[in-house]
Formats: C-alpha cells, sequence, structure tokens
C-alpha cells in the first residue's frame, strides 16, 4: 500500500496498524510505502495478495494530484523492472464504495450536535484534483475547503465545524483538530473499519 508518510519517510502508527489488520484479514502479507521516503522501500513488492507471482498496488491517497499522476506510475516501473507482476489499482479516492464512506462518516450519529460540517482538503492547482473536488462535493453536499482558505470561509460562513480530508494526523487535520474539528479518517472508528473491510473484500 502506498501512502503519503511524513518528512523523512515516517509512517504514523496508524498505517501500521491498518495494514497489520488488513493482512490479518486477508492472511496475506501487506507492505507499505511512503512516498515522502529518502529512499524507496527494501521490499519485492507491495503486496495485498498471497500470490508470490503477482502484487498489488494499492494508492491510499484521496485526491488526483502529482503523486497519482507521477510517482504511482514510476513505483509500478520500479516494481516491474524488479521482476514483479503488479497490477495498479486507482487511487483510493476515486473508489466509489470510499466516497460512500465518506458519506456515512458525514452523516453519523454521534455528529449530529454539529450545525453544519466542511470537509477541508490540502489545496490543488486546476486541472484533474480540481475537477475531482468538484464531483465530491456534488456527492456529499456539502463545502470542500481549501485548507490555505479556512479562515476566511469561517469568518464568513459562521456556523461550520471543519472536517479534515485526511486520512492519517498531519499538521492540516492537528490544526483543525485544535480549532474544533473532527480527528483525521483513520482515528474515526467508522472509517477505519471501513476502509479495513474494503481492502479486504479486494480480489
Amino acid at each position: 500500500m502506498v501512502v503519503h508518510g511524513r518528512s523523512g519517510g515516517e509512517i504514523p502508527s496508524c498505517w501500521l496498524e491498518l495494514a497489520d489488520a488488513v493482512a490479518c484479514r486477508r492472511q496475506a502479507p501487506v507492505l507499505l510505502e511512503a512516498l515522502t521516503a529518502a529512499e524507496p522501500a527494501q521490499t519485492r513488492g507491495l503486496s495485498l495478495t498471497s500470490d508470490p507471482e503477482h502484487e498489488w498496488l494499492v494508492p491510499l491517497l484521496l485526491l488526483p494530484g502529482s503523486h497519482v499522476r507521477s510517482d504511482l506510475p514510476e513505483i509500478r516501473q520500479r516494481l516491474r523492472e524488479a521482476g514483479t507482476s503488479i497490477t495498479l489499482l486507482p487511487f483510493l479516492g476515486a473508489w466509489p464504495y470510499w466516497r460512500d464512506l465518506l458519506g456515512r462518516w458525514l452523516s453519523s450519529a454521534d455528529d449530529l450536535a454539529a450545525a453544519s460540517w466542511a470537509v477541508v482538503h490540502h489545496p490543488v492547482r486546476p486541472g484533474p484534483a480540481d475537477r475531482y473536488l468538484k464531483l465530491l462535493q456534488s456527492q456529499l453536499g456539502c463545502p470542500l475547503v481549501p485548507a490555505d482558505q479556512w479562515e476566511v470561509f469561517e469568518t464568513e460562513h459562521p456556523g461550520y465545524q471543519p472536517r479534515p480530508l485526511a486520512l492519517a494526523p498531519n499538521r492540516m487535520s492537528e490544526a483543525l483538530r485544535q480549532a474544533g474539528g473532527s480527528p483525521a479518517l483513520l482515528e474515526v472508528p467508522l472509517v477505519r473499519s471501513g476502509l479495513i473491510d474494503l481492502l479486504a473484500a479486494l480480489p
């Protein structure tokens, strides 16, 4: 599984716990590679299958930014050159079941006390990621706000509370949580268990 990671390639513990849970469910090795790592992972492949001749490359990324367009094809090519038969799956944000899970996250019963939610995301450039966010906003039925515009949005739309579009804790999610927002997605039991189910169900 390919994750963004923190500076220097550090992988937050919530990712390690997720990989262990998926490996247990699938009875197959699940390995992680962080895009922020200085060197590629010293592994044969990134596996969600027990077939030693074939590997799934699973990008746990939420937006179709440069990592999806450039880094993932490079990782696939590196693994192929190492002799691995590899299937690159679409980035997680493109999976319909994942978007359905986000909808359940927004309407979960424990958040009914909140007046309104706005989903806050990493700023993107115009292009595929921008078009994807418009589609996602239409499906979720709530505002999607770039992190660098949240303070202005909050001033103009009092009563909204932020929910970070971030799987693992990062600077954005931690700052929003201090402002009264919800935790990162993998810290939400509903989302974590739903993602484990989704990954465990892959062929």
